[in-house]
């Protein structure tokens, strides 16, 4: 077995771990026991390919494997999301809003649910039925101008269900900006409304004066 290795080798702790790497990786029953810590500098890993007899070792940076795994876990989300979303009881669900629900609503929903599948969503028949449980939470949404979740596509596709829905059922939005706004300067009044009570139950302080 030859051992390959591809990147940076200034990224290695010192000359030595080099060929200490290549006799440890022959040696070891698996390329997942090796300690990236003990041949290369913070920050950095391997990533092995094995080819016929051979195994070719890149040097990546960490940052890179938290990225590729973070796209795997959303890809394996979403694959996830719209395989229960074709589910034959959620089809079932989907084809009966078509008939009780405003078009503008069931369209915006069931994209939301065909492209997504995200769980936690209320559906329409469910918000319409009990207006005052989802009302701050529709408001909300509305409301807000930055995304709503980390799934590319699903959060304009959230705010647009959001709003179909805030519309029908007349609900304004909450200003989130002006809402954190709000709440600062009231904390900011009560401070100084508290120093300032404490100040003035404090005894007028007492001048001798000389005769």
């Amino acid at each position: 077995m030859s051992v390959f290795i591809e990147g940076d080798r200034t990224l290695f702790v010192s000359k030595g771990a080099i060929e200490r790497f290549k006799k440890d990786v022959k040696e070891v029953s698996s390329t997942d026991l090796i300690d990236n810590s003990k041949y290369l500098k913070e920050g950095y890993c391997f990533n092995f390919v094995k080819k016929d007899n051979d195994i070719i070792a890149n040097i990546i940076s960490t940052k890179n494997v938290v990225n590729l795994e973070e796209k795997r876990r959303q890809l394996r989300e979403k694959l996830n999301m719209i395989k229960r979303s074709r589910s034959g009881e959620a089809f079932k669900h989907l084809e009966s809003l078509k008939r009780t629900v405003p078009d503008k609503i069931y369209k915006s929903y069931s994209h939301l649910m065909k492209n997504y599948g995200l769980p936690n969503i209320p559906a329409p028949d469910e918000v319409i039925n009990n207006i005052d449980k989802y009302r701050t939470q529709i408001a909300s949404v509305m409301g807000i101008t930055t995304q709503v979740c980390n799934i590319g596509g699903a959060s304009n596709a959230i705010k647009h269900y959001f709003n179909a829905l805030g519309q029908f059922l007349g609900i304004e939005p909450i200003d989130m900006s002006t809402s954190m706004s709000q709440l600062q300067n009231q904390t900011r009044e009560r401070l100084t409304h508290d120093s300032d009570t404490e100040d003035e139950d404090e005894p007028p302080e007492l001048i001798e004066t000389k005769e």
